[in-house]
C-alpha cells in the first residue's frame, strides 16, 4: 500500500471517530433506509458526507461492483463519462469521471486513485480514493475538482448482507458558494447508493464475484 494511500486510510479511520462523536452531524436525508448526513469539515467550507446503508450481497460481490468501472454508469448519480485510466493491480487503479452539475455552474470532472483491501481478521472491506487532479490534462468547458477523498467501509453482517459506511470530502473548485453546494450535497450521494444497492439486487444469481476478497 502506498505511503499516500496508508496515510488517506489511518485519517479517514480516526476522523469519523473524533467528527461523528461530536453534535455537528445534521442527517439531511433519510429514505428507503439510506441515511446522508452532512457534517462540518476539518478541512474546508464544504460539508463532510456520510452515508450508512446496508446492501443485500457477500463482500466479495460488492468489491466486485466496485471495481467494474465501466458499469458506473449505470448507478452513479449524474455521470456523462467514465474511463479507466491506469489498472496497477486487481484492487488499485486510477480512473476518469465526469459528471453533469445544475445550471448555471459547469460540468465537473475527476481522477480518483482508488485502493481496495480486506482486513485479514475482521473481514471488513475498505475502499480509499483520492483526488489526483494532475493526472491527466484538464478538459475545456469543464471544471477538474481540485481536492477530494473518501474512505468506504463494508462490514459483513452475515453470508448474505453487509453495512456500508461511507465518508467524503470533497471540493467541487471553480466557483460554487459552500452554501449552495451544501443544500443539494444530500441528494447526489443517497441517489448513488440507491441506484447502487439496486443494481446488485437486479443482478440476482447473475452477480460477479472477485476471488481475492474473503466472506463471511
Amino acid at each position: 500500500m502506498s505511503k499516500t494511500i496508508l496515510s488517506l486510510a489511518l485519517w479517514f479511520l480516526l476522523t469519523p471517530l473524533a467528527v461523528f462523536s461530536q453534535p455537528d452531524c445534521d442527517l439531511k436525508k433519510e429514505d428507503d433506509s439510506i441515511y446522508v448526513y452532512l457534517c462540518d469539515s476539518k478541512i474546508s467550507d464544504f460539508k463532510t458526507i456520510k452515508v450508512d446503508l446496508e446492501v443485500p450481497a457477500t463482500l466479495s460481490q460488492y468489491a466486485a461492483q466496485v471495481l467494474d468501472i465501466g458499469r458506473y454508469h449505470e448507478w452513479q448519480y449524474k455521470i456523462k463519462n467514465i474511463a479507466l485510466l491506469a489498472r496497477v493491480s486487481p484492487t488499485e487503479l486510477y480512473y476518469y469521471s465526469e459528471v453533469s452539475t445544475p445550471w448555471p455552474t459547469s460540468d465537473r470532472d475527476m481522477v480518483f486513485h482508488l485502493k481496495l483491501w480486506q482486513d485479514s481478521l475482521s473481514k471488513v472491506l475498505y475502499v480509499a480514493m483520492e483526488a489526483i487532479p494532475d493526472f491527466i490534462p484538464e478538459k475545456e468547458g469543464v471544471v477538474r475538482i481540485p481536492q477530494g477523498q473518501s474512505l468506504l467501509t463494508v462490514t459483513p453482517i452475515d453470508k448474505h448482507r453487509v453495512s456500508v459506511h461511507y465518508v467524503i470530502d470533497i471540493d467541487p473548485g471553480g466557483f460554487v458558494p459552500p452554501m449552495i453546494a451544501n443544500m443539494f450535497a444530500a441528494q447526489a450521494p443517497w441517489q448513488t447508493y440507491f441506484n447502487f444497492r439496486n443494481e446488485i439486487i437486479r443482478q440476482g444469481e447473475q452477480r460477479i464475484t472477485v476471488p481475492f476478497i474473503a466472506d463471511y
